[in-house]
């Protein structure tokens, strides 16, 4: 299993958390792509940076991990931005770069910022565009793409990425949508949630996506993303999390509390969440991004060694 790391924050923050994961052996640092964080207006409080711009710097400021968009909305930006700035930060990088697109979920951050939020069909229609048109952005330039919604002339002038492989990116929870979509035209597919039958039954739906699109679905990557703190005691565990509360002016208690309730996040020991991680590995899922341990600098470090 590899194992990446997720973050968000103000660049110092992501530069430490970047030095500490390459200092590992973790394979990948991942961003969520939003302009709101939160579920609701009371946590709408702390600054949010643009992250393709921060994944753009951390293309000159690292040297080895890949630098993963996890994923980005295509309500934010038109696929031909999203095509030329994944080109340039795969440049940057020297070939580290992966664009992840979704539908977009964050109704608020739309609504503050004055961005559209259509229905989720439509959102869905722009997104299975916009891939269809990375897609043919980043391998045949020269053919051109027209869809519904999107379309560009097809010329040779555009720039190449410099490795070929993995480069486009999708996820999500939903059981036919998605995981066609990934099988069509992406690199890596996302799973959310990790019950056994419904990681199989979207690995079934998009490994024959793939093949109906003439991929072969075993160069899709699997990957998922798993909100983890941990420690060796309980201590050390109410410690993780008291810390990371902290860092995101949470309050503690009522922090510790509600994620130990919540369902999608895995507040225990370090063997628990070895154990957890290894039955992933067993569902057919390759690498693991880790939610929220990045919190905290010492938390990280620790999470890196007990869990790489």
């Amino acid at each position: 299993m590899e194992i990446g790391v997720q973050a968000t924050g103000d660049y110092e923050h992501l530069l430490r958390v970047a030095a500490i994961t390459e200092a590992s052996s973790a394979t990948a640092l991942a961003f969520a792509d939003h302009y709101l964080f939160g579920s609701e207006p009371a946590h709408y409080t702390s600054p949010v940076h643009d992250s393709l711009v921060q994944a753009a710097a951390l293309g000159r400021d690292t040297s080895r991990v890949e630098l993963v968009m996890l994923v980005s909305p295509i309500t934010f930006r038109h696929p031909a931005v999203y095509a030329k700035a994944a080109l340039s930060i795969d440049d940057l990088s020297d070939g580290r770069f992966v664009l992840g697109l979704g539908t977009g979920w964050h109704e608020d951050e739309h609504t503050y910022h004055g961005i559209e939020y259509p229905d989720a069909t439509t959102r869905f229609e722009w997104l299975d565009e916009a891939l269809a048109y990375v897609r043919t952005y980043f391998d045949t330039p020269q053919e051109g793409f027209t869809g519904r919604h999107y379309r560009f002339t097809g010329f040779d002038s555009h720039p190449r990425a410099r490795r070929h492989g993995r480069r486009l990116l999708t996820g999500g929870s939903g059981g036919v949508k998605t995981p066609t979509l990934a099988g069509t035209y992406c690199d890596e597919f996302n799973v959310y949630h990790h019950t056994a039958s419904g990681v199989a039954a979207r690995l079934a739906v998009m490994r024959e996506a793939a093949v109906r699109a003439g991929r072969d679905p075993d160069d899709i990557l699997i990957s998922t993303c798993l909100p983890v703190l941990g420690g060796d005691t309980e201590d050390e565990v109410v410690e993780a999390v008291r810390s990371v509360a902290a860092s995101r002016a949470l309050d503690p208690d009522l922090t510790l509390e509600r994620w130990r309730a919540a369902p999608g996040i895995h507040v225990g020991t370090w063997e628990q969440h070895r154990d957890f991680i290894g039955g992933l590995a067993e569902l057919g899922i390759e690498r693991t991004y880790l939610q929220l341990a990045a919190g905290a600098d010492w938390h990280l470090e620790r999470a890196l060694a007990e869990l790489t």
